[in-house]
């Protein structure tokens, strides 16, 4: 459908010429004006400042902002999605090219143009500018899919469109000009008195009704995609695709802008309102922050019970699954990654567990505790539901967590809150008060707990009822093992004090001796009594952008300014990859309180070590999903020696640096927090007693395979290739993913050579 800016004539006669004997001004074209080219380009940018804006700030947000670029990158298989993506981009472009040609096209009482000194130099600003939008916006996006190995035919596509759309627009008064005077669409566009002013270009009073339709039509599907995410968060967002929510929302994003703030303002108030939102923003930012941590959702049933000391924790473990002396103990350790290190992390423990269980061993039992950042949070929690779930299960045998763990991570998380943050939770930054169910957060939350029921609808069906232990409180697992008399691996998610800039865990287990923060300590005061895994895990996993950081309140609000304590808020919480993201340092946290304690020491045979560990009985496993090539493993070829010492091959490896003087400041802020993972992953391999202890479960990278994605959403090829990897049947002819795929199966062989003691 053709969509042109259409006015009727304005009624002013046309101006009177001059005297004969006042000579011409001079300017191009031999136009009269006062406004030089400059001023005139400055107006004209001003007056168009979110239609330029949008698609200026929205291609270079889509294309250089890693997050962004994942976010495009996010297409399931099936049509729905990339056929949403196509529209949403079209819609974008048009509506940007639109807005800028109905408010350069528009004469308002207040002149916001005025007349150039140059006319030609006005005349062909208006006719390209707008255009220029189509191009400016759509070749970037099409050519950054057109450079990602499978997803060419979208760029493609994409390209096609912006073709299309700038044929359009620089054709479109040549055909509106050829239309039969007896066609609806000449008649409905007022051309039997318009066809002189829309081939001169002039600029006109007012809007048509049919302008005035498409307009409040456009704005009003903006709010019917507001509501539906709101309402349906999860099956709206999972039609449309997080790529297609975002073009989507910057197609909004222009024409509110442009029509709302611009165009209404200056024709009702004669001032444009383009200020207002920045205003507005700063203004209320104080009032409504609705991403409060631990605050009580409608699926909490309770608080947190106290916890035990982690030194408890473990007599009771030795009273059960290693009460004869030689069982291992596993600690586990599941780097962050988002989607990537939630699928990889929960799927490698299942599939250690399954082929535990094709040896009657049952690889949980030995499994101490289980610390996640990030992603690796959703990872490491998945499991050790799962576990749970089968407990429950009314046929256990079909209940496997190999299956249901990959089923529940490998769902699309992200386009719920990117759907909610461009929408519900974007519209809550400029109110000045809050609104909990619009909090992004919460959302995120909500879609794992609805997630996991369906999962276990299909798949575990429970004997009984059973709370969701995404929505009970974070400690509720733990107490699930007293009720079954069994065994569930103790949780440890990571996350990060963003004002301090300190490390906060939240832990099934109380430690003394931590160098970090215990969230749930306490004396700390603060409230997060109600705290469930679901928060504790998005605590560890607020992927940036994607995730705000979370406030932490104070139970009893603090008063003393002098001391620089004055408020309720305790600090805000991110990505526990912001200070380390391996998740070994808690590890490392639990060695050193149960060598204090004298629960770990080294046993010799004159001992008596019935009632504690001897350090010989410990095991690593380290779940890295970062793709990596052969020489990245740490401990190379699974070697079966104790006190073999991990080799970092970094160390020797050519680097390269361009312009050190502007880069290698951040360059460093941001490497630095990659070492401090690596530097805790050779401690803690050498604490456990060398890499004959160590299973080092890295994803392998492939030279000719896009990397799996690293946002909240897998697509199906990258699930395939993380099912391949773990179950090694990985093709053997990639240069790169042949010596990485063997690596990996000789720690899943070292890890497989546990079970013999684990019987």
């Amino acid at each position: 459908m053709l969509i042109p800016v259409v006015y009727p004539p304005h009624d002013k006669p046309p101006p009177s010429a001059p005297p004969a004997d006042e000579p011409p001004r001079m300017g191009g074209g031999g136009a009269e004006g006062d406004v030089p080219r400059l001023l005139y380009l400055a107006r004209a940018l001003w007056l168009c400042a979110f239609p330029v804006g949008v698609v200026v700030a929205g291609m270079l947000f889509l294309v250089s902002v890693p997050q962004a670029q994942e976010a495009l990158l996010a297409l399931d298989a099936h049509w729905g999605q990339p056929l949403s993506l196509f529209v949403a981009f079209g819609l974008w472009l048009l509506l940007a090219w639109y807005t800028c040609r109905l408010l350069l096209d528009r004469r308002f009482k207040a002149d916001t143009l005025g007349e150039c000194v140059h006319k030609r130099f006005a005349e062909q600003l208006r006719r390209w500018m707008p255009r220029a939008l189509i191009p400016l916006g759509g070749l970037p996006v099409a050519g950054f899919f057109l450079t990602v190995h499978g997803e060419r035919w979208v760029g493609a596509v994409l390209l096609l469109i912006t073709a299309a759309l700038l044929l359009f627009a620089i054709k479109r008064r040549v055909w509106l000009q050829r239309l039969p005077e007896q066609s609806w669409l000449y008649r409905a566009l007022a051309l039997e008195t318009r066809a002189q002013a829309v081939a001169d270009l002039a600029r006109e009073d007012r809007l048509t009704n049919l302008s005035r339709g498409l307009l409040t039509l456009t704005l009003g599907l903006q709010w019917v995609l507001f509501s539906a995410l709101l309402w349906w968060p999860e099956g709206t967002a999972r039609a449309l695709g997080a790529p297609a929510l975002v073009l989507f929302a910057l197609g909004s994003w222009v024409v509110f802008g442009a029509v709302v703030l611009t165009y209404l303002p200056k024709v009702y108030l004669r001032v444009p309102l383009t200020p207002l939102p920045l205003v507005l923003f700063v203004l209320f930012a104080p009032l409504n922050d609705n991403h409060i941590v631990g605050r009580a959702g409608p699926g909490t049933v309770t608080a947190n019970a106290p916890r035990l000391g982690v030194d408890v924790w473990l007599q009771q473990w030795l009273a059960g699954p290693g009460a004869d002396g030689k069982r291992p103990l596993v600690l586990v350790a599941v780097a962050g990654g988002a989607s990537r290190a939630a699928y990889w992390g929960s799927a490698a423990l299942a599939r250690l567990q399954e082929l535990g269980e094709q040896e009657n061993v049952n690889f949980a039992d030995s499994v101490f505790t289980i610390s996640g950042t990030s992603g690796g949070a959703l990872g490491a929690s998945t499991f050790v539901a799962a576990l749970d779930a089968r407990r429950r299960a009314a046929d256990a045998a079909a209940c496997s967590p190999w299956k249901l763990t990959r089923a529940f991570t490998g769902q699309d998380h992200l386009a719920a809150p990117v759907g909610l943050m461009l929408y519900p939770d974007l519209v809550q930054r400029f109110l000045p008060i809050d609104f909990q169910g619009w909090d992004r957060s919460l959302g995120l939350e909500e879609v794992w707990q609805r997630d996991w029921d369906r999962q276990l609808a299909l798949r575990c069906a429970a004997k009984t009822p059973a709370p969701n232990p995404f929505a009970a409180p974070f400690t509720a697992l733990t107490g699930e093992m007293a009720r079954s008399n069994g065994w569930l691996p103790l949780l440890s998610l990571n996350t990060a004090a963003l004002t301090r800039g300190q490390r906060v865990y939240q832990t099934h287990f109380r430690l003394h001796e931590a160098d970090g923060i215990d969230l749930l300590d306490g004396t700390l005061d603060l409230d997060v009594d109600n705290l469930s895994l679901a928060q504790a895990v998005h605590n560890s996993a607020r992927f940036p952008y994607i995730s705000p950081a979370g406030t932490v309140r104070l139970k009893t609000p603090h008063h003393d300014g002098d001391a620089f304590d004055d408020g309720g808020t305790w600090d805000h919480l991110g990505d526990g990859g912001y200070v380390e993201s391996s998740g070994t340092l808690a590890l490392l946290d639990v060695l050193r309180e149960l060598e204090t304690s004298g629960l770990l020491r080294d046993c010799k045979p004159e001992d008596d070590c019935s009632q504690v560990l001897d350090r010989r009985r410990l095991r690593l496993v380290l779940l890295v999903n970062t793709p990596a090539r052969a020489d990245d493993w740490l401990c190379r070829d699974a070697p079966r020696g104790n006190n073999i010492p991990p080799v970092d091959p970094g160390r020797r490896r050519a680097t390269s640096m361009g312009l050190p003087e502007m880069v290698a400041p951040p360059a460093g802020i941001l490497a630095s927090n990659g070492a401090r993972a690596l530097d805790s992953q050779l401690e803690l391999i050498k604490r456990v007693g060398g890499c004959g202890r160590v299973a080092e479960l890295r994803l392998p990278k492939f030279k000719d395979r896009r990397d799996p994605s690293m946002n909240w959403m897998l697509n199906a090829s990258s699930r395939e290739q993380i099912d391949a990897a773990l179950t090694e049947t990985t093709r053997a002819d990639d240069p790169w993913g042949q010596p990485a795929q063997a690596q990996l199966s000789a720690h899943l062989k070292q890890a497989r050579q546990w079970f013999n003691l684990m019987h």
